[in-house]
């Protein structure tokens, strides 16, 4: 599975305030001349890549096979999928879900201002549904997971001040959702207390699906330690909770190849221009999948990695590497960096390799986060992708065992110069 939470400005999002309240609709499906591809792939593996391009006003939709070359430039847009009486414009607050869709259709996140998940036809990138999520506010979705064959979940990060006046309107929670007829089915409470639960990220392990709690106050000022919730999805209800103590504004739970170890990385609270409040707070915590709840195995000082906030969202490669950022504040005095990361359980220390560096903007100062998401097909394509907002390509790593071997970037041909900022399988 793929992590994003990112995959993911999930409470940075509240700065495009963007105004309006939305209803659920079906549509007809539009065609897209464009874009007609052939897609088929081996059972697991992705037939394709979806990457998002936004300058966080307008979007669009790349489709690419899972090495990056382009099939469909201008497969779905902000231009594509103008507002209707029957359908909601893209906006430019779009991401894409932590796992592939087991049904095979694309699904968009648009999240803070539009709160929609949108359905497209996998080959033609047609519009085929949309679902409002919203309820009567800004509930701000931030993933998408299918549990079957026609329910799926979402987790829904903001919190209504007003409830009541709607119904599935208190916001903080995982709504279930009929993907067939496009409608909530239900709610499900996540624990609250002294902080709002703020939903980010959702995972299918086994039986079950753990979601993370970022835990973020109202005024979106301060932050509690990080929080997995484990879901048994026969009967659809809270089955354990797991405090990540000491770690903070964490990302999706992601599995490693051989499905035995889980890692989260968490980033530590940090304000509007991406600076860490406190490097402790960072850091990557290894789980023991097999036992359940599961266990903590270890952590990973971000401090002795990277000198450095880690961003809250990571991909495995094989079974005991990952992928990594770097937090990196905008017009700060540091670039941000792409690292590979070493867990084995008995290494003798933290180690990170620096894959990639951004470069500096033209006053010489940071640019902020311009790695975003990442999509690695160990057993398929053999493939790392990685978003790069600086260069405005993809970069592509060939994984070769236990290590990468760089394949040079590849811009996204057709589209229109927008920095490309999330990759998921389709």
């Amino acid at each position: 599975m793929r992590s994003r939470s990112v995959r993911r400005r999930a409470y940075g999002a509240v700065a495009l305030a963007l105004a309006g309240t939305l209803a659920a609709c079906n549509v007809e499906p539009t065609a897209h001349d464009e874009c007609h591809a052939k897609l088929s792939a081996a059972p697991g593996c992705p037939a394709a890549a979806l990457v998002v391009m936004s300058d966080y006003l307008s979007t669009q939709i790349a489709l690419t096979t899972p090495a990056g070359d382009t099939l469909c430039g201008s497969y779905f847009s902000t231009a594509r999928a103008e507002a209707t009486p029957v359908a909601f414009a893209l906006s430019g607050d779009v991401v894409l879900p932590s796992a592939r869709p087991a049904s095979g259709r694309a699904v968009v996140i648009d999240r803070y201002g539009t709160n929609v998940v949108s359905f497209l036809a996998a080959d033609t990138g047609a519009l085929l549904g949309q679902l409002a999520v919203g309820t009567g506010f800004e509930s701000n979705p931030q993933d998408y997971l299918e549990i079957d064959e026609r329910r799926a979940l979402v987790s829904r990060w903001g919190e209504n001040p007003v409830p009541g006046q709607k119904t599935f309107d208190e916001g903080g929670d995982l709504l279930v959702i009929d993907t067939v007829g496009l409608a909530i089915e239900r709610r499900l409470a996540l624990p609250h207390d002294d902080f709002p639960p703020r939903p980010g990220g959702i995972t299918r392990v086994g039986d079950g699906a753990i979601v993370t709690l970022q835990r973020m106050s109202i005024d979106i000022r301060s932050m509690g330690d990080g929080r997995l919730v484990g879901i048994a999805l026969d009967s659809l209800d809270i089955a354990w909770t797991l405090a990540l103590d000491g770690l903070k504004n964490c990302g999706a739970l992601t599995v490693s190849p051989d499905t035995t170890v889980g890692a989260v990385a968490c980033t530590g609270y940090v304000d509007r221009s991406g600076v860490a409040a406190n490097l402790e707070d960072s850091g990557i915590v290894l789980l023991d999948l097999t036992q359940t709840p599961p266990v903590e195995i270890r952590r990973l000082s971000a401090e002795a990695l990277a000198g450095a906030p880690l961003q809250a969202e990571l991909e495995w490669f094989a079974p005991r590497r990952l992928l990594a950022k770097t937090q990196t504040a905008l017009d700060g005095d540091a670039n941000n960096r792409l690292l590979m990361v070493t867990v084995d359980a008995d290494a003798a220390e933290d180690a990170a390799e620096v894959l990639l560096e951004a470069r500096p903007n033209g006053s010489g100062t940071g640019q902020g986060v311009v790695f975003g998401g990442m999509l690695c097909t160990p057993g398929c394509d053999a493939t790392c992708l990685v978003t790069d907002a600086d260069r405005g390509v993809l970069e592509r790593f060939t994984i070769d065992g236990d290590t990468l071997t760089p394949l040079g970037p590849l811009g996204i041909r057709g589209t229109v110069g927008l920095p490309p900022r999330d990759v998921g399988g389709l």
